[in-house]
């Protein structure tokens, strides 16, 4: 798989806060999500779920590139495993 694009906010902080979170796992989500939504402020919302954590997450992609990622239990409550 091609390198992920991120921004800087994304490099600097994000990696660090959660660095179980594999780019492999993110490269996934965007290829194929389970479901994608605009937000106000133009990025988008990629969701999709990750076996290895049993979890779904969220990508945050902003011009492009990766700006923040979530592990989002919540989703798996409403949406379930697929």
């Amino acid at each position: 798989m091609p390198d992920l694009e991120t921004t800087e906010y994304f490099e600097r902080v994000v990696r660090l806060k959660h660095p179980e979170v594999q780019d492999e796992w993110i490269q996934r989500v965007l290829a194929d999500p389970y479901y994608t939504e605009p937000q106000d402020d133009g990025r988008i919302r990629y969701y999709g779920y990750v076996p290895e954590l049993d979890h779904y997450i969220r990508v945050i992609v902003e011009e492009g590139k990766v700006h923040n990622r979530f592990i989002d239990g919540k989703k798996l409550q409403q949406w379930g495993r697929p």
